[in-house]
């Protein structure tokens, strides 16, 4: 491993135009401008916040912008046409990549994270809400560093078309889930789903397919 660079002068700053400060300074100012319209009740909100965020997106379509949404590294977003995202929703992208396709639906509290990673979910796919996707996870390999200190690992969830996951279900990194697949309600999805199967459970299994008389979990 390769020993500490130089360190910087004691006591001296960061200066102005360096990009981390930048940075920073564009996170809050991101941070600012969608807690000034993600209160706004009624259609009225929802006009107000997609005129006034649409612009922050690297794409964004006619979009549903609940209330109570937390959205961070936008730029870093592509969102389809009718997308729709629940109240209370945490979404981000810091160093990564979101790509949702047209009418993919996020109910209340769900959690998406593609910061240092890729999330990308087909259209016409419904997350339910408390839902947890994460595309990167904490690296622990070190026992001398603290986990919180250790960085990520990047990886990324692919989620094809036609997808319904179930409440308050977490699928981990580096997962990919077929076209048509169901997960059930609660389950943890840490390997790959097969297209039209329906899984559940700790991990997750399949127990079904559709179209074999099973109803959907």
């Amino acid at each position: 491993m390769a020993g500490p660079g130089p360190s910087a002068p004691a006591g001296r700053a960061d200066s102005p135009g360096t990009p981390g400060r930048r940075a920073r300074l564009g996170a809050a100012l991101e941070e600012l401008w969608i807690a000034l319209f993600a209160w706004v009740p009624t259609p009225v909100g929802l006009l107000l916040r997609l005129a006034a965020w649409r612009w922050l997106f690297a794409r964004c379509g006619s979009v549903r912008f609940g209330t109570g949404l937390t959205l961070m590294g936008c730029r870093n977003m592509e969102l389809g046409n009718g997308v729709r995202l629940g109240r209370g929703s945490f979404v981000t992208a810091n160093d990564g990549r979101l790509v949702l396709g047209d009418n993919v639906a996020l109910s209340p509290c769900a959690h998406l994270g593609a910061d240092a990673g890729r999330i990308e979910i087909g259209a016409h796919t419904a997350i339910g809400p408390g839902t947890v996707i994460r595309a990167a996870n904490h690296r622990f390999e070190r026992q001398d560093l603290p986990i919180m200190r250790q960085g990520h690992q990047p990886g990324q969830v692919i989620i094809e078309e036609d997808v319904w996951i179930g409440a308050n279900c977490v699928i981990t990194p580096d997962v990919r889930i077929g076209r048509g697949a169901v997960v059930g309600a609660g389950a943890v999805v840490t390997r790959n789903v097969a297209p039209f199967s329906i899984v559940g459970g700790v991990p997750a299994r399949l127990i079904g397919r559709r179209g074999q008389g099973m109803s959907a979990v």
